[in-house]
């Protein structure tokens, strides 16, 4: 950045700027840009072909290419070795590529959007797999849907309604619905429900006094309890979405750890009839919960 008038001009501006010229031509000579890192680099017609921004310690960080006076390109690198490149056309990121030390490609993203230029996907390769995320917008532009596909398999699709003053309030996917209730005047989630695809559902109250959270009441299908925890005060599914790369990795990940979670699950149910098979060879006595079910499946 550098200060102008009283003003701070983006690093990313500075190549339009415009230098007086010196008084005396001996000084021409040692004209230099500031030292805020930034080499611009011209073609044989005169033309700005892309600038390079270094750290203070003269580490390459990027590369921004131009078109004219449009970005084409950025190239981002890490101890000086590429690590992404974007490319841009209008001003729209289109597609992403990441690479590893080696230079070997890691990961592609592709970006594609309507006419408003607002995204309506986002497809990234990684290794065999495509994960894809795809935006739905209502009559004011505000998404109110978002779908997580998987090789053209969809996953999960959540969908979104807001209030006059656009704020969240309603939420569902594929397992449940969340209904916002109160927000007091400060903007704090007072009540919602939860209801799942089973039928439970969850009344959350959440408590205050003076602006201080006191606690959070909550009824599971018609029973009452009172607990102190304060995330309930900040529900993460009536977040708004955003839509960005991080918005689909955030989704590969929580899916990736679903896929562990029920790795885990069977193998404990695999211990656990191991177990069982094992009691039952030595004679010893089961609950009667489990000799239910053992009765229920072989009959």
């Amino acid at each position: 950045m550098e200060e102008i008038g009283y003003i701070s001009i983006p690093i990313e501006l500075l190549q339009y700027k415009k230098y007086s010229e010196l008084v005396n031509n001996q000084d021409a000579n040692k004209l230099i840009l500031p030292d805020f890192g930034v080499k611009l680099i011209k073609n044989a017609d005169g033309e700005l072909e892309y600038a390079a921004y270094f750290s203070d310690t003269g580490e390459l960080l990027k590369k921004i290419y131009y078109e004219g006076s449009s970005v084409s390109c950025i190239k981002h690198y890490r101890n000086n070795i590429l690590y992404s490149d974007e490319y841009y056309e209008k001003g729209l990121l289109l597609k992403k590529i990441k690479y590893d030390n080696s230079g070997s490609i890691t990961s592609t993203s592709k970006f594609f959007y309507n006419k408003s230029d607002k995204i309506i996907s986002i497809q990234k390769s990684v290794d065999n797999n495509r994960y894809e995320v795809q935006y739905g917008y209502d009559e004011l532009e505000r998404v109110n849907s978002r779908t997580i596909i998987v090789n053209s398999k969809e996953i999960t699709k959540q969908e979104y309604r807001y209030d006059i003053l656009d704020r969240i309030v309603e939420y569902s996917d594929n397992t449940q619905t969340i209904k916002v209730t109160k927000i007091n005047k400060d903007n704090e989630l007072i009540s919602y429900t939860i209801q799942d695809k089973a039928g439970n559902i969850i009344n959350i109250n959440n408590k205050y006094l003076c602006s201080k959270y006191i606690g959070t009441e909550m009824e599971l299908n018609g029973h009452k309890t009172t607990i102190t925890d304060k995330s309930y005060t900040d529900n993460v599914m009536l977040k708004k979405p955003y839509t960005k790369e991080e918005d689909l990795d955030f989704a590969i990940a929580n899916m990736i750890k679903k896929l562990k979670v029920t790795t885990k699950r069977s193998n404990c149910t695999d211990i656990a009839k191991t177990c069982i098979s094992d009691r039952i060879k030595q004679n010893a006595p089961l609950p009667i919960s489990i000799r239910k079910k053992m009765l229920f499946q072989n009959t």
